[in-house]
């Protein structure tokens, strides 16, 4: 039966995967009704809402399926980790902790000159690019890192990679730009005032073999 089970979680991974392909953990938040896309549970105390960078397919998984994922990878013979932006280093480590090399972070150079050069050349830029560039800069209120944020922000939105992070309801607001401006204002705060939220004891539970069958 725990078997089936694995199986399960495997074939539905890998309609999300392919070998070669990048996985991008784009945003973590908290409670909803959504069902784990992998073992189905619901609610979700933490959501991780996963890209794929050649798909562009998105999935929103709980924690202990983050680990899962990380498990299958192995059975399937690669060894990459998920990757995740820099304002998410706490989350990183207590993944890390609960099992070694499930999660990576992604490079970023954070001169001013570096990022000046990337968005003269908005053709050229990626997701990941574009979405470090505004986690670094929205910490700003002024200065040339605030008219980075500005310019960086309008080439997120342009291109909606709002929608990789499962934030389609800002499509729905008159003004989509000042909504995702918020948005990183109030993730920013967030982060930086709950660093030690993620690794509550309510989310420290016990998990079992029939959660986690790897």
């Amino acid at each position: 039966m725990m078997e089936d089970r694995k199986q399960l979680l495997v074939d539905k991974f890998k309609i999300f995967w392919k070998p070669g392909d990048e996985i991008i953990c784009t945003r973590i938040f908290r409670w909803s009704n959504n069902n784990c896309y992998l073992c189905g549970h619901t609610p979700i105390e933490w959501h991780h809402v996963l890209l794929n960078t050649v798909s562009n397919q998105t999935i929103d998984v709980e924690f202990s399926c983050v680990i899962n994922i990380k498990k299958i990878l192995e059975e399937l013979g690669s060894d990459q980790k998920i990757l995740f932006f820099h304002k998410y280093t706490e989350e990183v480590n207590h993944l890390n902790s609960k099992y070694q090399g499930t999660a990576a972070m992604i490079a970023f150079n954070s001169n001013t000159e570096v990022i000046i050069g990337l968005l003269s050349n908005p053709n050229d830029l990626s997701y990941k690019q574009v979405r470090s560039i505004l986690d670094y800069t929205v910490k700003f209120s002024e200065g040339n890192e605030a008219e980075l944020f500005h310019a960086a922000l309008d080439i997120y939105t342009n291109r909606k990679y709002y929608i990789y992070e499962m934030l389609d309801d800002h499509e729905k607001t008159n003004n989509v730009e000042q909504s995702i401006e918020n948005y990183f204002r109030e993730e920013w705060d967030r982060v930086r005032n709950n660093e030690t939220e993620y690794q509550s004891a309510s989310y420290n539970v016990h998990i079992n073999d029939r959660d986690c069958p790897f």
